[in-house]
């Protein structure tokens, strides 16, 4: 007879501390943070999407500023916020 060997699971964090742990990261390196949700239409999920990283150049801020104020004088409810 052979022995079974079982794989170890690893311990995986919860979703908020991982988020948490994330944005810490980012804050401390200096980086952008990203998150965004999708909803599946075919199964009506919410997916979230998460990015850490050098991603976004000043000329791409600003033009989300600019389109981020558009849609607010429509009564959208998107916020920009730049940490320095």
């Amino acid at each position: 007879m052979t022995i079974r060997k079982t794989r170890r699971k690893t311990a995986e964090k919860p979703f908020h501390e991982a988020v948490t742990d994330l944005l810490f990261s980012a804050m401390a390196n200096y980086e952008d943070f990203v998150m965004t949700y999708e909803v599946n239409p075919t199964t009506n999920t919410k997916e979230i999407h998460v990015m850490s990283g050098k991603l976004i150049s000043s000329d791409m801020l600003k033009t989300f500023k600019v389109h981020i104020t558009k849609q607010l004088d429509e009564c959208s409810g998107h916020h920009i916020r730049q940490m320095e």
